[in-house]
């Protein structure tokens, strides 16, 4: 292949710049990539085509070098995490079993809690039932008493009119008997009766005040009666009113217990579905600690492979890194200090410069965002900007972005007026876009000295990405991104 290509080389130059032929082939064939032209040929075409060759190369196997020790070095943890994970599950998996078990006794518990409510709610409704037939009996015993008080009170009215009449008797037989004592040895036969009828009224008002004892004694315990049937159904009647408020209480426990017992079943479901979830995560675990291997080994193998080339020492003794990474340097302390001066002088607070919400710009695509401080960007930034990204002809773009990758203003050149053509908007109007490639993520988010990534643009070309970090006073702000090629 190489031989191919040097004769292919020399038909193009007709056989010239053998010396460096030699060394192009010879370096390929030792896997170096710190190509270094002759003094006397640096400023030709090819020598620039194979300086921005073997740079991108060597960047390209630099950052693939990178990645794999950074892959190395995460697989360890990620094993490890992976162990931890695998035997958290094994703990997870052992207390749902637990809990599982515990919500099925709890479901026999509450299925035989309900059936006791129910043998409960039974009860008292025959109980209620009961008390409603015993006050309904008490109700009656006072009525009868009330009825038996009454004829009570007649038949003392009728004593009274017997010891009336008894007590006129009485006064008879003593006039009687007077009548007789007057009419001498005549009278003595109507004197014995006088005195018969005297001691039969005696005897009549005796019986009759016996008579009106027993039934004051009798009217009294009627009475008594009364009230102690009154008040046993006042007691019959607020025992049925409780016993019916208990039961309708103990139906309502019955009906959250039946609650319960479908929150258990639905609970028991659920169990048994992170049950589950905890079996594919240990045995996914398992399959992760092979794969982890797996990677292990063919990063092991990857670091084995990029380590047979030669990089150079320090990407900045090439001259247009060199000279990228000084520029990018002084134009992001530029613009931390001129965003910085804005929000000092109120023009815009701190909170509205650090934000990361985004309104999408309607009818835009791929699709733009404005913010809360891209509009001030667009003052700020240009002057900043337009210089840098002027000062090469080698240079695509000079732009700052943020910490998600989002570019408030680009230059002039990728800022053109919105067509409405895609593929003529992709290429001219680039502005205002959050960029969430591989490169476009890292440019404001990392905040090493510099750093230095080779990539192919969503447009085509493969080109430089050279970045450093903005800060506004001393907060990371962003990033100051310049894009370039080595030809």
């Amino acid at each position: 292949m190489v031989n191919l290509w040097l004769k292919l080389l020399y038909k193009i130059t007709g056989g010239g710049e053998r010396v460096l032929f030699e060394q192009v082939a010879d370096q390929l064939k030792g896997c170096d990539l710190s190509f270094v032209a002759p003094a006397d040929q640096q400023e030709t075409v090819l020598v620039r085509r194979l300086t921005a060759g073997f740079g991108n190369l060597s960047e390209a196997i630099r950052q693939a070098v990178a990645l794999s020790v950074q892959i190395a070095e995460e697989v360890p943890h990620i094993t490890a995490e992976n162990g931890e994970l695998a035997t958290q599950s094994h703990a997870q998996l052992n207390a749902l079993t637990g809990i599982l078990m515990t919500a099925q006794r709890l479901l026999e518990s509450s299925q035989d809690a309900r059936e006791e409510l129910r043998k409960v709610i039974d009860l008292a409704s025959e109980a209620h039932q009961r008390a409603q037939e015993g006050g309904r009996a008490a109700r009656e015993l006072a009525q009868a008493m009330v009825e038996v008080e009454t004829r009570s009170a007649r038949a003392h009215e009728i004593v009274e009119v017997i010891d009336t009449v008894a007590f006129q008797t009485n006064i008879l037989s003593i006039n009687a008997s007077i009548e007789a004592a007057r009419a001498g040895e005549l009278g003595r036969g109507f004197a014995v009766v006088a005195q018969e009828i005297r001691q039969l009224a005696a005897r009549t008002a005796t019986a009759a005040q016996d008579v009106r004892g027993i039934i004051g004694e009798t009217s009294t315990a009627v009475n008594s009666g009364v009230r102690s049937a009154t008040e046993t159904q006042q007691v019959l009647t607020g025992l049925g009113e409780l016993m019916s408020r208990a039961g309708a209480a103990m139906e309502s426990v019955a009906g959250q217990v039946v609650n319960q017992g479908q929150e258990i079943v639905s609970i028991d479901h659920s169990l048994n579905q992170v049950l589950e979830l905890s079996r594919n995560n240990l045995e996914n675990a398992g399959t992760i600690a092979e794969r982890s291997e797996a990677l292990k080994q063919a990063t092991d193998t990857l670091r084995d492979c990029v380590g047979l080339f030669r990089l150079p020492d320090d990407p900045l003794n090439e001259p247009r890194h060199a000279q990228a990474f000084a520029l990018a340097t002084a134009t992001a302390r530029a613009a931390g200090a001129a965003l910085g001066a804005a929000m000092h002088s109120g023009a815009i607070t701190e909170e509205a410069l650090f934000t990361r919400e985004y309104q999408p710009i309607t009818g835009t695509q791929p699709q733009k965002y404005h913010t809360m401080f891209d509009r001030l960007c667009d003052k700020l930034l240009p002057p900043i900007q337009e210089p840098a990204a002027a000062s090469h002809p080698w240079i695509v773009f000079a732009i700052c972005a943020n910490r998600d990758g989002y570019v408030p203003t680009h230059n002039q050149r990728f800022a053109q007026p919105l067509t409405g053509d895609p593929a003529r908007d992709l290429v001219g109007n680039r502005t205002k876009r959050i960029f969430d490639d591989r490169v476009g993520r890292s440019v404001g988010a990392h905040t090493d000295t510099y750093r230095l990534q080779v990539y192919r643009r969503d447009t085509g070309e493969i080109m430089f990405d050279l970045s450093v970090p903005v800060f506004i006073d001393d907060k990371h702000w962003g990033g100051f991104r310049v894009g370039y090629a080595l030809t």
